[in-house]
């Protein structure tokens, strides 16, 4: 089952989450879109969440992190909300091995006022030739 749970009620998750790229010079910038949804009960009773984004290289076998985003608190005032975060990032810290790289972030969400354990869901993988 996805999400959360408050009084065995499925509650927060994370839905349509992607990845773009674009080349600037030596960096990039990844961007990262993605929905989360929420109860009528978190935003009446004003929880606070927190989210934040990983990147990863992603190989058939061993995959590489790359960075590690900033965590962002916030309290839901709608019961979707769409991001988006932007990141500049250096190619040389993207090419991880020989030929192109298979880029996806991975989206945690939580609830700060529960203490809950994060859920988090993949971007699809994106593939880059950094040089």
């Amino acid at each position: 089952m996805n999400g959360c749970h408050w009084n065995g009620v499925s509650t927060v998750d994370i839905e349509n989450q992607r990845i773009v790229a674009e080349q600037l010079g030596a960096n990039w910038r990844l961007t990262v879109f993605w929905t989360e949804t929420f109860t009528r009960d978190e935003i009446s009773n004003g929880f606070e969440f927190e989210d934040w984004i990983t990147f990863w290289e992603w190989d058939d076998t061993d995959h590489d992190h790359i960075l590690n985003g900033a965590v962002d608190h916030f309290r839901p005032n709608s019961l979707k909300h769409n991001w988006s975060w932007e990141f500049i990032i250096p190619g040389d810290d993207l090419d991880t091995e020989l030929g192109g790289e298979e880029i996806r972030a991975q989206v945690f969400l939580r609830n700060a006022t529960t203490s809950s354990s994060a859920i988090s869901r993949y971007t699809p993988i994106l593939q880059i030739s950094p040089d």
